[in-house]
């Protein structure tokens, strides 16, 4: 059953309700070109058709979340939910912002940030010319991730938001997952390597494993378009190629090990990746 919650010129707080009642997500929009009204809520499809309730946070614009009303929404939300319920919210970029910045007052247990910023305050990062918010407003940039939920945060360690990343180390303890040369296309590069799914599941049972996933990761890497691509790109010098051919060597050894230690569980069938 599909139903909003709260409704805002700002903000739409959607709950698609599933069999699952011992864990709900909450998830948040990334930045869109369009918005169109009818759209579905960020990874709606993956939840439902997997019996996961979810709380789909829907906003009107590229704001990053700067709204006076949010806290009245978030607040309609987290009342809904019902007590000992786990609680992991997720995000892709400007939605990895949001599950981050706002994780405290839904009280989360976990929360699942790929490629997030830490700011979007030109005074604190003023070397990201990649994107802005449509507001000058920065209402809640500011607000810390909740100290006891466990913080994923999977990014390209050589992309541009391994900077946002360390800001983030400066305020909260994060679980660091590296999509190596997936550049800012992280959900993407999950996708095609085929292990979004495992991530989300397994967080939200708490039976994620970082060090086999991120193994498994780097050895399914040759699978996704964006590694093939963005390698090819770092390699335009002499230098350079030989920079990475050493960095690719080195991982190689290491997660070899580490999946020989701790190779990933086997997903339950209702886990398999079927592409969609």
């Amino acid at each position: 059953m599909r139903k909003a919650l709260f409704r805002s010129e700002n903000i739409e707080v959607v709950k698609v309700s599933g069999g699952h009642t011992d864990v709900v997500f909450v998830t948040f929009e990334p930045k869109l070109l369009v918005r169109p009204p009818e759209r579905s809520g960020f990874g709606e499809a993956f939840f439902a058709k997997r019996g996961y309730t979810a709380y789909h946070v829907r906003c009107r614009g590229n704001d990053w979340y700067h709204y006076p009303d949010m806290e009245a929404g978030l607040a309609a939300l987290r009342a809904d939910i019902p007590p000992a319920t786990r609680v992991v919210l997720y995000g892709s970029s400007m939605g990895g912002y949001a599950a981050l910045r706002f994780s405290n007052w839904l009280r989360a247990d976990a929360v699942i940030a790929l490629a997030p910023q830490a700011s979007v305050d030109p005074t604190r990062v003023g070397w990201e010319k990649r994107w802005a918010p449509e507001t000058s407003v920065l209402i809640w940039d500011r607000l810390p991730p909740h100290p006891n939920a466990a913080c994923y945060v999977v990014y390209d360690p050589f992309d541009a938001d391994r900077r946002h990343v360390a800001i983030l180390r400066r305020e909260a303890a994060l679980v660091p997952l590296h999509s190596y040369f997936s550049g800012h296309h992280v959900t993407e590069y999950l996708m095609e390597s085929g292990l979004l799914e495992s991530l989300l599941v397994s967080v939200a049972r708490g039976e994620f494993d970082p060090p086999a996933w991120q193994a498994e990761l780097w050895r399914r890497r040759l699978m996704t378009s964006y590694y093939s691509v963005i390698r090819l790109r770092k390699c335009r010098t002499l230098l350079r190629r030989w920079r990475y051919d050493l960095i690719e060597r080195w991982l190689d050894l290491r997660y070899r090990r580490v999946a020989a230690r701790r190779p990933l569980a086997a997903l339950p069938l209702e886990a398999v990746p079927r592409g969609d």
